[in-house]
Protein backbone atom coordinates (compact mmCIF):
# COMPACT_ATOMS: atom_id res chain seq x y z
CA UNK A 1 0.00 0.00 0.00
CA UNK A 2 1.32 3.39 -0.97
CA UNK A 3 1.85 6.07 1.67
CA UNK A 4 -0.25 9.27 1.57
CA UNK A 5 1.04 11.86 -0.90
CA UNK A 6 2.07 14.32 1.79
CA UNK A 7 4.65 11.86 3.12
CA UNK A 8 6.29 11.03 -0.19
CA UNK A 9 8.80 13.87 0.08
CA UNK A 10 9.92 12.58 3.48
CA UNK A 11 10.45 8.93 2.49
CA UNK A 12 12.23 7.68 -0.64
CA UNK A 13 9.82 5.91 -2.97
CA UNK A 14 11.69 2.60 -2.73
CA UNK A 15 10.89 2.52 0.99
CA UNK A 16 7.16 2.10 0.34
CA UNK A 17 7.82 -1.55 -0.51
CA UNK A 18 9.68 -2.02 2.78
CA UNK A 19 7.42 -0.07 5.07
CA UNK A 20 7.59 -2.63 7.89
CA UNK A 21 11.38 -2.28 7.89
CA UNK A 22 11.23 1.50 7.68
CA UNK A 23 8.77 1.87 10.55
CA UNK A 24 10.70 -0.62 12.68
CA UNK A 25 13.88 1.37 12.11
CA UNK A 26 12.09 4.66 12.81
CA UNK A 27 10.78 3.32 16.11
CA UNK A 28 14.15 1.86 17.12
CA UNK A 29 13.02 -1.78 17.20
CA UNK A 30 16.45 -3.33 16.75
CA UNK A 31 15.40 -6.99 16.95
CA UNK A 32 12.67 -6.51 14.35
CA UNK A 33 15.02 -4.67 12.01
CA UNK A 34 17.78 -7.26 12.24
CA UNK A 35 15.26 -10.06 11.76
CA UNK A 36 13.73 -8.42 8.69
CA UNK A 37 17.14 -7.69 7.21
CA UNK A 38 18.23 -11.29 7.66
CA UNK A 39 15.07 -12.58 6.00
CA UNK A 40 13.83 -14.25 9.17
CA UNK A 41 10.34 -15.46 8.28
CA UNK A 42 9.14 -15.75 11.87
CA UNK A 43 10.13 -12.14 12.50
CA UNK A 44 8.37 -10.99 9.33
CA UNK A 45 5.23 -12.90 10.31
CA UNK A 46 5.31 -11.49 13.84
CA UNK A 47 5.78 -7.94 12.59
CA UNK A 48 2.94 -8.40 10.11
CA UNK A 49 0.65 -9.78 12.82
CA UNK A 50 0.95 -6.59 14.86
CA UNK A 51 1.07 -4.23 11.92
CA UNK A 52 -0.74 -0.98 12.84
CA UNK A 53 -3.55 0.54 10.84
CA UNK A 54 -2.75 2.73 7.80
CA UNK A 55 -3.50 5.82 9.90
CA UNK A 56 -1.09 4.72 12.64
CA UNK A 57 1.59 3.88 10.08
CA UNK A 58 1.18 7.29 8.50
CA UNK A 59 1.57 8.93 11.89
CA UNK A 60 4.80 7.01 12.47
CA UNK A 61 6.41 8.65 9.44
CA UNK A 62 4.83 12.07 9.83
CA UNK A 63 7.42 14.81 9.24
CA UNK A 64 6.60 16.33 12.63
CA UNK A 65 7.30 13.11 14.50
CA UNK A 66 10.58 12.84 16.36
CA UNK A 67 12.68 9.76 17.06
CA UNK A 68 14.20 9.69 20.48
CA UNK A 69 17.89 9.02 21.06
CA UNK A 70 17.19 6.19 23.46
CA UNK A 71 19.60 3.28 23.64
CA UNK A 72 17.62 1.27 21.09
CA UNK A 73 18.31 3.80 18.36
CA UNK A 74 22.02 3.97 19.07
CA UNK A 75 22.24 0.19 18.93
CA UNK A 76 20.17 0.17 15.78
CA UNK A 77 22.42 2.72 14.08
CA UNK A 78 25.41 0.56 14.92
CA UNK A 79 23.69 -2.61 13.69
CA UNK A 80 22.71 -1.09 10.35
CA UNK A 81 26.14 0.46 9.74
CA UNK A 82 28.00 -2.70 10.70
CA UNK A 83 25.95 -4.56 8.09
CA UNK A 84 26.75 -1.99 5.42
CA UNK A 85 29.16 0.86 6.16
CA UNK A 86 28.17 2.51 2.87
CA UNK A 87 24.96 3.58 4.62
CA UNK A 88 27.00 6.12 6.62
CA UNK A 89 27.28 8.42 3.62
CA UNK A 90 24.28 7.29 1.59
CA UNK A 91 22.16 10.30 0.52
CA UNK A 92 18.39 10.46 0.15
CA UNK A 93 16.53 12.34 -2.59
CA UNK A 94 17.44 15.67 -0.94
CA UNK A 95 21.10 14.56 -0.75
CA UNK A 96 20.77 14.39 3.03
CA UNK A 97 23.07 11.84 4.64
CA UNK A 98 22.23 10.18 7.98
CA UNK A 99 24.38 12.88 9.60
CA UNK A 100 22.18 15.59 8.07
CA UNK A 101 19.07 13.82 9.36
CA UNK A 102 20.47 13.53 12.87
CA UNK A 103 21.45 17.21 12.88
CA UNK A 104 18.07 18.38 11.60
CA UNK A 105 16.33 16.42 14.36
CA UNK A 106 18.79 17.63 16.99
CA UNK A 107 19.94 14.15 18.01
CA UNK A 108 23.43 14.78 19.38
CA UNK A 109 23.79 11.13 20.44
CA UNK A 110 22.99 9.96 16.92
CA UNK A 111 25.53 12.42 15.48
CA UNK A 112 28.20 11.00 17.76
CA UNK A 113 27.20 7.44 16.88
CA UNK A 114 27.39 8.06 13.13
CA UNK A 115 30.74 9.83 13.37
CA UNK A 116 32.18 7.17 15.68
CA UNK A 117 31.13 4.43 13.27
CA UNK A 118 32.52 6.39 10.34
CA UNK A 119 35.81 6.78 12.20
CA UNK A 120 35.97 2.99 12.61
CA UNK A 121 34.94 2.15 9.05
CA UNK A 122 36.33 4.77 6.68
CA UNK A 123 39.57 6.63 6.07
CA UNK A 124 40.08 10.00 7.75
CA UNK A 125 39.69 11.89 4.46
CA UNK A 126 36.29 10.27 3.90
CA UNK A 127 35.29 11.10 7.46
CA UNK A 128 36.11 14.77 6.91
CA UNK A 129 34.16 14.65 3.65
CA UNK A 130 31.19 13.20 5.52
CA UNK A 131 31.28 15.98 8.10
CA UNK A 132 31.59 18.67 5.44
CA UNK A 133 29.12 17.06 3.04
CA UNK A 134 26.35 19.31 1.71
CA UNK A 135 22.80 18.46 0.72
CA UNK A 136 20.81 19.75 -2.24
CA UNK A 137 20.40 23.16 -0.54
CA UNK A 138 24.13 23.37 0.15
CA UNK A 139 23.68 22.82 3.89
CA UNK A 140 26.15 20.91 6.02
CA UNK A 141 24.94 19.09 9.11
CA UNK A 142 26.01 22.12 11.17
CA UNK A 143 23.87 24.45 9.07
CA UNK A 144 20.83 22.27 9.76
CA UNK A 145 21.47 21.98 13.50
CA UNK A 146 22.00 25.74 13.74
CA UNK A 147 18.93 26.61 11.65
CA UNK A 148 16.70 24.59 13.96
CA UNK A 149 18.33 25.92 17.13
CA UNK A 150 19.57 22.54 18.36
CA UNK A 151 22.24 23.71 20.77
CA UNK A 152 23.46 20.28 21.85
CA UNK A 153 23.80 19.10 18.25
CA UNK A 154 25.67 22.30 17.32
CA UNK A 155 28.06 21.81 20.26
CA UNK A 156 28.72 18.21 19.23
CA UNK A 157 29.44 19.11 15.60
CA UNK A 158 31.66 22.02 16.62
CA UNK A 159 33.73 19.68 18.79
CA UNK A 160 34.07 17.23 15.92
CA UNK A 161 34.73 19.73 13.11
CA UNK A 162 34.94 23.39 14.24
CA UNK A 163 36.01 24.47 10.75
CA UNK A 164 32.40 23.90 9.64
CA UNK A 165 31.59 27.28 11.21
CA UNK A 166 33.35 28.97 8.29
CA UNK A 167 31.30 27.23 5.58
CA UNK A 168 28.55 28.99 3.65
CA UNK A 169 25.52 27.10 2.41
CA UNK A 170 23.88 27.37 -1.00
CA UNK A 171 22.31 30.69 -0.03
CA UNK A 172 25.66 32.10 1.10
CA UNK A 173 24.75 31.90 4.79
CA UNK A 174 27.01 30.48 7.55
CA UNK A 175 25.93 28.46 10.60
CA UNK A 176 26.37 31.42 12.97
CA UNK A 177 23.80 33.53 11.16
CA UNK A 178 21.35 30.63 11.17
CA UNK A 179 21.95 30.05 14.88
CA UNK A 180 21.14 33.70 15.59
CA UNK A 181 17.98 33.52 13.52
CA UNK A 182 16.92 30.44 15.51
CA UNK A 183 17.24 32.49 18.74
CA UNK A 184 19.20 29.68 20.37
CA UNK A 185 21.82 31.29 22.61
CA UNK A 186 23.39 27.88 23.15
CA UNK A 187 23.82 27.33 19.42
CA UNK A 188 25.21 30.84 18.96
CA UNK A 189 27.68 30.46 21.83
CA UNK A 190 28.95 27.15 20.47
CA UNK A 191 29.49 28.56 16.98
CA UNK A 192 30.88 32.00 17.76
CA UNK A 193 33.75 30.54 19.76
CA UNK A 194 35.56 29.44 16.59
CA UNK A 195 37.88 32.25 15.54
CA UNK A 196 37.24 31.78 11.81
CA UNK A 197 33.47 31.53 12.16
CA UNK A 198 31.80 33.48 9.39
CA UNK A 199 29.37 36.19 10.50
CA UNK A 200 28.12 36.93 6.99
CA UNK A 201 24.45 37.06 6.12
CA UNK A 202 22.13 37.83 3.22
CA UNK A 203 21.69 41.33 1.78
CA UNK A 204 24.94 42.59 3.35
CA UNK A 205 23.60 41.80 6.84
CA UNK A 206 25.78 40.05 9.37
CA UNK A 207 25.10 38.01 12.50
CA UNK A 208 25.05 41.10 14.71
CA UNK A 209 22.42 42.76 12.52
CA UNK A 210 20.36 39.61 12.88
CA UNK A 211 20.81 39.50 16.66
CA UNK A 212 19.66 43.09 17.05
CA UNK A 213 16.67 42.55 14.79
CA UNK A 214 15.75 39.33 16.57
CA UNK A 215 16.12 40.78 20.06
CA UNK A 216 12.73 42.52 20.06
CA UNK A 217 13.71 44.44 23.15
CA UNK A 218 15.30 41.43 24.83
CA UNK A 219 18.97 41.16 25.78
CA UNK A 220 21.17 40.61 22.76
CA UNK A 221 23.68 37.81 23.27
CA UNK A 222 26.93 39.65 24.03
CA UNK A 223 29.05 36.77 22.72
CA UNK A 224 28.39 38.13 19.23
CA UNK A 225 30.31 41.28 19.99
CA UNK A 226 33.50 39.19 20.17
CA UNK A 227 33.43 39.19 16.38
CA UNK A 228 33.56 42.96 16.19
CA UNK A 229 36.14 43.88 18.78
Amino acid sequence: MEAPARYKEEIPGRMFMCSDLYVAAFEGRTEDVTGLLSGNRSTAAEVASRRPSPAARAKAIHPEARCSTREGHRKLIAELCLRDSALLSAPNSSVDTPLHCAARAGHADAIEAVVRLAWDNVEEDRLRALLRGKNKAGDTALHLAARHGHGAAVETLMKLAPELAADLNGAGVPPLYLAVMSRSVRAVAATVGYRDASAAGPNAHNALHAAVLQSSGERVDLSLFVLYR
